[in-house]
């Protein structure tokens, strides 16, 4: 690795997944669903639980999606134009994973409702 910083180009700044990021997802995935159909009772029609597993999963996809973060690149003298795009980039994950998070609670309240 150099010791001097490279000035990342426009379409080189992007969140990081970190393994502990695709982790969590397949872990909720891989857990969760079998589990539920474990326990699943075939003879009772189980639409509540059903929306409400499948709200919470949903939650955490969004809260993965959310907690993502661009890298820092360094410190440039650019009038923080850097700055700037990894703003804009995390704010559309943030903004994406909480309306996936907001379907997630949807979900889970018609779950609770029916």
């Amino acid at each position: 690795m150099s010791d001097t910083p490279h000035y990342p180009e426009e379409n080189e700044i992007k969140v990081e997944w970190t393994w502990l990021h695709v982790a969590i997802v397949l872990l909720s995935v891989l857990v969760i669903w079998p589990v539920f159909y474990c326990v699943l009772d075939p003879t009772k029609n189980s639409t509540n639980k059903l929306l409400s597993v499948l709200g919470l999963n949903i939650d955490i996809v969004g809260v993965v999606l959310a907690s993502l973060k661009t890298p820092f690149y360094g410190i440039f003298l650019d009038g923080g134009k850097i700055e700037i795009l990894r703003a804009n980039a995390e704010r559309k994950y943030f903004q994406f994973g909480m309306w996936i998070i907001a379907v997630g609670f949807f979900l889970q309240a018609l779950g609770t409702l029916l």
